[in-house]
């Protein structure tokens, strides 16, 4: 006798970072309204996301590892056999290349935009029409910021913010302070973070903060001996709110993102936000963001910051922005209604 059809195939790149928290939350989500829901992804934590499950699919770190996309293919077409899913969802371009060697043609979310550090104008361009291409080889197609193609733009909610209020100017405490919450790897661009906090703090009373692990941790702390910065490097932590609640202001300094769940999370709080000047990250914050794509222009939007009054009103009016843009739950009613009409 067979077993009982899966509800839903949720499909993803990685299981950690943004998009796997994407991907994890859209599993949750879910099962917690009675479907049946598996994630697969590369060394999924079995638990973490009960009461959907956890599902080993070892993909590669990129889709130029042919071998890797081959094998991780396999794999999944031995999932599809065994659970049968009624939809399947992949989260990244890499997930739906996979579900389409593994014989399914799935619903797609894009949730970055941009170039890859270190890509030269061939690949940038062979990138994009990869992306344009993708959005005709799907069920139905989201981005997370504006996309070219068939892509509907969908804000995916950062899972935090259902237990995320706006945060009071009182938790504003130790004096200016500039947070940076992200991966530290070159496409965050973290050394712009710490030379343009050296650079501000010749003149302000200011103090930065990092949070985050990855390849550069030791170099950032390095950078910051050596330029004497006013930085600490917290290294990945548990404790972000805290940080958040005691920051003037977050920043992201990165040479390519979708609209990543730091910058929701910040404004969402009531949090002033300098951010890099990408297209996606001005789409979402508009005029509630300060924009700085080098360290003079970095160091003088941290400047203005040090002036409470003004990093209370930008605060203000990122929390306004982020309520007028995202729900807590987005985007998974929609999706919803989207399975339905195909039921």
């Amino acid at each position: 006798m067979p077993s009982p059809r899966l509800d839903l195939l949720v499909v993803a790149d990685h299981f950690r970072g943004g998009l796997g928290a994407a991907a994890q939350a859209h599993a949750r989500w879910f099962a917690e309204r009675g479907w049946s829901v598996a994630l697969a992804a590369h060394a999924p934590v079995a638990g973490e996301i009960a009461p959907a499950r956890a599902v080993e699919v070892t993909v590669p770190g990129g889709a130029a590892d042919l071998a890797g996309m081959v094998a991780a293919a396999r794999q999944l077409r031995a999932v599809l056999r065994r659970e049968r899913p009624r939809f399947v969802h992949a989260h990244g371009t890499r997930s739906q290349m996979l579900a389409l060697l593994a014989g399914r043609v799935p619903y797609v979310t894009m949730h970055g935009a941009g170039r890859v550090e270190g890509q030269g104008a061939p690949g940038a361009a062979a990138r994009r029409a990869a992306r344009l291409v993708a959005s005709w080889l799907a069920i139905r197609a989201y981005s997370a910021s504006p996309a070219p193609g068939r892509w509907r733009t969908t804000l995916h909610a950062s899972p935090r913010l259902t237990g995320l209020d706006r945060l009071p100017p009182s938790t504003m405490t130790g004096g200016p302070t500039v947070l940076w919450v992200g991966r530290l790897d070159a496409p965050k661009q973290p050394e712009l973070f710490v030379e343009a906090c050296a650079a501000a703090a010749r003149d302000r009373p200011l103090r930065g903060v990092m949070l985050g692990g990855g390849p550069r941790l030791d170099e950032m702390r390095a950078l910051v001996a050596r330029l004497g910065a006013p930085v600490d490097v917290v290294g990945e932590t548990p404790d972000v709110a805290a940080h958040l609640a005691r920051s003037w202001a977050v920043c992201l300094f990165s040479g390519f993102e979708g609209v990543p769940f730091a910058v929701q999370e910040a404004m969402w709080a009531g949090r002033a936000v300098v951010l890099s000047p990408l297209p996606s990250l001005r789409w979402f914050a508009g005029d509630a963001a300060t924009y700085a794509g080098d360290v003079p222009a970095a160091a003088a939007a941290m400047r203005d910051l040090c002036d409470r009054a003004v990093a209370e009103r930008r605060g203000e009016l990122a929390a306004e922005r982020a309520r007028d843009l995202l729900t807590a739950d987005a985007p998974f009613e929609q999706i919803s209604a989207d399975y339905a009409a195909r039921r």
